[in-house]
């Protein structure tokens, strides 16, 4: 067997066959072949770096093929525009369209650095929150492609921060005269690629950041110690992931396994650090059960060990939330989310060529739309804001119907109407894949 590459311009030949199931001389049966070209095929859209991509077997004679591998590249440089709403979401934001509440800035992106699938970026962000901050990432720093390194860092200040919650509504404190926190951020990731599907990381951190008076008499916790003003610490991380989804961007089929567990404060150069550990697992499984039909659920979980500053603490409704309270911040230590989701294909994935398009990284339009049935439930379990929070402690579940659209460089748009448990109901906006 053996493997021709065509189309990368800019991508190493080597990048493409690492993604691959099949590499050269390697010998597999018939009824295997089209499954792990498939598989290879998947592999490579998932980096990122393809428009398109399409994996065929050539037959020289009865016993021996060659692997045809057309890709079509994405555009590596980005000047990314910033325009980000400072509430954990656009639904919490557009209760009040204050403009005043969006960060705006630019990053500068070079993605596939060298043929290599690097990437290097660098941020400049202003409004809201400023932030200034770069990163490097290297898939492989070893012969063998398994090993693979990523170092960045950040300096952040932000004039109105979150000093707690009542009625699960933030209390937001505001300097008038400058900014209420500062932070400094660095850390290095090291990863290993045990296979295509297992990825291992390792990392450690540094943290710093201060307050202003206001929020240390207002937020007695908020750091290590009363009435602190400023925090340092260093953490370490692991993390495994197993991803063998089709499509990461929006998957019709597949599972996502993730478990992550970090430290936070080493006891070395420590300042009022939080000194917890933290775990957070998830468990996604994605079931095609017709052409235009996927059922999935997901499971997800975090548990504190040690009792955290309102600094790093963090329950349900930023990253992780029920679809349907969207408005609400749930505080606690520890929390559980499950979600189930119908998926019906209403517009099949399709990709049209514009010719009139002047690049040929932007030529190639790519367009998919679905019909999102969904189930959610949770909880968060919280030892010292419960009583000033109605929803922490209890059971809450959403349920709602919503429209995915999925277009070109992985863009996700999706609008919900959704009902929860305290039967309120509403529409919602996101802007990623329903878990």
């Amino acid at each position: 067997m053996g493997i021709a590459v065509v189309g990368n311009k800019i991508t190493k030949n080597r990048i493409i066959a690492r993604e691959l199931i099949l590499q050269e001389g390697d010998t597999v049966s018939a009824a295997a072949l089209y499954t792990k070209l498939e598989r290879g095929r998947q592999n490579l859209m998932n980096t990122g770096l393809f428009n398109t991509v399409a994996v065929l077997p050539v037959y020289l004679d009865m016993e021996h093929v060659l692997v045809e591998v057309t890709v079509n590249e994405r555009w590596t440089i980005w000047p990314s525009p910033i325009f980000q709403l400072a509430d954990p979401n656009f639904n919490t934001w557009w209760l009040t369209k204050d403009f005043d509440r969006v960060n705006y800035g630019a990053y500068l992106y070079k993605y596939n650095f060298r043929g290599r699938n690097e990437t290097i970026y660098v941020k400049a962000q202003f409004g809201y929150t400023r932030q200034f901050g770069m990163r490097y990432k290297i898939p492989y720093i070893d012969k063998h492609q398994r090993w693979g390194l990523s170092v960045g860092g950040s300096y952040i200040e932000q004039a109105e921060v979150t000093a707690g919650t009542v009625d699960n509504k933030r209390i937001l404190l505001r300097n008038p005269d400058g900014p209420n926190r500062h932070e400094q951020r660095a850390d290095v990731e090291l990863s290993l690629r045990r296979s295509h599907d297992i990825r291992h990381f390792a990392r450690i951190g540094s943290n710093q950041a201060q307050i202003g008076d206001t929020i240390a008499s207002r937020a007695l916790d908020y750091f290590d110690g009363a009435n602190t003003t400023d925090t340092r610490f260093l953490s370490f991380g692991y993390s495994v992931i197993r991803d063998k989804r089709d499509y990461r961007i929006y998957p019709s089929e597949g599972h996502y396994v993730e478990f992550r567990i970090d430290r936070l404060g080493l006891g070395v150069l420590d300042k009022n650090a939080p000194n917890i550990t933290t775990a957070f697992a998830t468990v996604k499984e994605w079931w095609k059960v017709h052409d235009r039909i996927t059922l999935a659920l997901s499971m997800s979980g975090k548990h504190t060990w040690g009792t955290p500053p309102y600094y790093v603490q963090e329950g349900l409704g930023y990253r992780n939330f029920i679809r349907g309270y969207e408005l609400y911040v749930i505080d606690g230590e520890s929390f559980a989310l499950g979600k189930a989701n119908a998926v019906f294909q209403l517009v099949k994935p399709r990709t049209q060529r514009v010719e009139a398009m002047p690049l040929e990284a932007f030529r190639t339009l790519y367009i998919a739309l679905y019909l999102d049935l969904f189930v959610d439930g949770g909880r968060v379990w919280d030892s010292r804001y419960a009583q000033q929070n109605f929803l922490a402690n209890e059971w809450m579940s959403g349920t709602g119907a919503g429209l995915d659209l999925v277009t070109s460089y992985d863009q996700v748009l999706r609008g919900e109407y959704t009902f929860n448990g305290l039967g309120e109901h509403g529409f919602f906006l996101h802007f990623t894949q329903p878990f």
